[in-house]
């Protein structure tokens, strides 16, 4: 609670700097581990302000929201920012506010047509981000601080020690789940051989999709774009919402609208239990004020459930 009140001064500070007044509400959002994000009401709108301890985390919105705007996808305004940490000790940026919540608290709620309608919204976006020249490296793109590899083979390598090690960490991590881990990476080792590099905004599933009376209205959070593989972030929908209604339509329709071939749907698939293994060894990891440091057991045998579901279509 203290770390959060502090928030709210620095907040006040950044605001009273920028537009001469002082927020009447402050609301912390809850999802995202990244940076520490917070709507303030202000008397004629409401602003995102976005601190964060690593400028990376925030350069790379500075960078792609210019980006996104010249490929007509939606995006917040930057109103304001500031990377010096000599106004607080944080870094920050002011965007405008796109209405509405992420796609996945209102997924449950949205009709057959409307699920459609995004995913044919989500479609285009992966289209158009692809057109975005990629260089021959793989990795996630921040701004000059880039996490790269020579091939995908090694990001996927990287990826999987990472997930077994915070498994461990936290007791998550069991032998049926490490195999199966493990196996997905030996087993797929010659396809992840053969990616080449197309530029796509990972961080598109259950959040950063903003959806405003059953519609799709635009793309926040846009810090890290990956080159690699895009069928990875098709994964991360699938993963989402495996085992449901809404989720089987509206990945189908993602994958319709991308016109998959039944082998790429077959590898969609394994990136999806990837994604799926790596969020549930995420459990018990303190990355920001949203996460502790704690496993939710309720929600790792939940994880776990979906996960042996994932797997049984391999």
């Amino acid at each position: 609670m203290e770390i959060i009140e502090a928030h709210e001064n620095f907040i006040n500070k950044v605001i009273q700097k920028h537009f001469c007044t002082t927020p009447s509400k402050i609301l912390r959002m809850t999802t995202g581990i990244c940076n520490e994000v917070y709507t303030a009401v202000l008397d004629d709108r409401e602003v995102i302000v976005r601190l964060s301890l690593y400028n990376k985390f925030l350069m790379g919105s500075h960078n792609n929201i210019p980006l996104f705007k010249k490929l007509g996808l939606k995006v917040p305004e930057i109103l304001a920012e500031d990377y010096s940490k000599t106004l607080i000790p944080y870094s920050y940026q002011i965007q405008s506010k796109i209405e509405g919540c992420d796609i996945g608290e209102v997924i449950n709620q949205l009709t057959d047509e409307q699920l459609n309608a995004i995913a044919k919204e989500i479609s285009n976006v992966f289209l158009k981000v692809a057109t975005i020249p990629s260089s021959q490296n793989f990795g996630v793109v921040w701004d000059g601080e880039n996490e790269f590899s020579d091939t995908w083979t090694e990001r996927m390598k990287i990826w999987t020690e990472e997930t077994v090690e915070r498994g461990r960490k936290t007791g998550i991590m069991n032998n049926e789940m490490r195999k199966l881990a493990e196996g997905l990476y030996a087993d797929h080792k010659i396809y992840f051989d053969s990616v080449k590099p197309v530029t796509y905004f990972g961080d598109i599933s259950s959040k950063n999709v903003m959806v405003f009376n059953g519609k799709f209205n635009g793309l926040v959070d846009l810090d890290g774009l990956t080159q690699g593989d895009y069928l990875e972030a098709v994964g991360r929908i699938q993963a989402s919402w495996f085992g449901t209604h809404y989720g089987e339509i509206y990945t189908n329709a993602v994958m319709d609208e991308l016109k998959l071939s039944n082998s790429q749907k077959k590898i969609v698939r394994v990136y999806a239990i990837m994604n799926r293994i790596s969020w549930t060894c995420e459990n018990g990891i303190q990355f920001n004020q949203n996460t502790k440091p704690v496993v939710n057991w309720e929600a790792d045998k939940e994880n776990k459930k979906v996960i042996k579901l994932l797997a049984n279509g391999i």
